[in-house]
């Protein structure tokens, strides 16, 4: 028979996670990028839609601009329960599961055809993170597209490795820390949010980010070339806090899940037209664009190529198991 005790303990327990039993259940949201931005909109279409098919019963609150915790806090304030859910970069999830950092091996995936078929909802490397995240107290709905990475730099272009000796540069992951002081620079670990004023005090050389974000950040201001290295890909990563996931009704458990999908297919359809928006606004600030020659591509193929077995060796079996689905991949298209 169950205690009373133990039935207040539960009762306690959801009421901390906003569910009650004679109210909405309330779901808070945080993000780092402003509001204005893409991925945002992308929570702002999520909560509407889950108001409307749930009629009220779930309530969605969202604090973007890092309101509540920065995009390095997001893994474990949804882990810890802090907040139900949050969307942050995923290689901040790294700390705990190394594995993720999958999409930062460099030259991994360099091609939007590439990350279109590793980040399908249904893809082996989807079902194979996803469930070592939600086994880690984060469960992902949905991920976002942030785009391709590009490498900022002020008074000369990176284009070629050797280029790198002596920079620092701002990175947002281990294994693009390793890339940066493998071809001889020096790597600097600074939140997406804080890149603005690490680049205008001079705090690093240059930086790796997305084209989406020198548009919102403008970071054109700050910075004066941008090489497309497009050696990595940055994806955001939507999760929600597994024990309040586990303590949600069904039917709210089938809406959220419904809706993530669709707003994840709205995004990545979407997205090229944002990043090619982003790409234009920059030129037209002044931002100097530069393209790799297969030559450059290839130097930075082979000094980077090492960096393979050192994700395994991190990400343990794991990681072996992601590296021969993402080489899958890459056959496939090849043909």
């Amino acid at each position: 028979m169950i205690s009373v005790r133990f039935l207040f303990l539960i009762v306690v327990g959801l009421t901390a996670f906003g569910v009650t039993a004679d109210s909405a259940t309330k779901i808070r949201i945080t993000m780092q990028l402003p509001i204005t931005s893409p991925l945002s909109q992308n929570l702002v279409s999520f909560k509407e839609k889950v108001e409307a098919a749930s009629e009220g019963d779930l309530l969605i609150e969202i604090y973007p601009a890092a309101q509540l915790f920065t995009d390095k806090e997001v893994p474990t304030a949804v882990a810890s329960g802090q907040i139900e859910m949050g969307s942050a970069s995923l290689v901040r999830f790294a700390g705990t599961i190394p594995a993720v950092d999958l999409f930062s091996v460099p030259f991994l995936f360099n091609s939007p055809e590439l990350v279109q078929a590793a980040t399908a909802p249904d893809s082996v490397i989807r079902r194979l993170i996803d469930r070592a995240m939600a086994e880690k107290g984060a469960r992902p709905l949905w991920w976002q597209p942030y785009g391709l990475t590009v490498l900022l730099t002020r008074g000369r272009p990176v284009t070629h490795p050797d280029h790198m000796r002596g920079l620092k540069i701002r990175t947002f992951g281990k294994s693009l820390e390793m890339f940066v002081n493998e071809v001889g620079g020096a790597a600097t670990n600074i939140a997406g949010s804080r890149q603005y004023l690490a680049y205008e005090r001079g705090t690093v050389d240059g930086g790796m980010t997305g084209m989406l974000s020198v548009e919102e950040r403008k970071l054109f201001d700050v910075m004066d070339h941008l090489s497309m290295t497009h050696h990595s890909d940055i994806e955001f990563v939507v999760v929600i806090n597994e024990y309040f996931w586990q303590h949600l009704t069904q039917v709210h458990r089938d809406i959220l899940t419904t809706v993530a999908r669709q707003v994840e297919r709205e995004l990545r359809v979407k997205f090229p037209r944002i990043e090619e928006k982003a790409a234009q606004t920059a030129i037209r600030n002044g931002l100097e664009f530069h393209h790799l020659t297969a030559e450059e591509e290839d130097a930075w193929q082979r000094v980077s190529a090492p960096l393979r077995a050192v994700y395994i060796k991190n990400a343990g079996d794991i990681g072996v198991e992601l590296i021969l689905a993402a080489e899958a991949l890459r056959d496939g298209l090849a043909r």
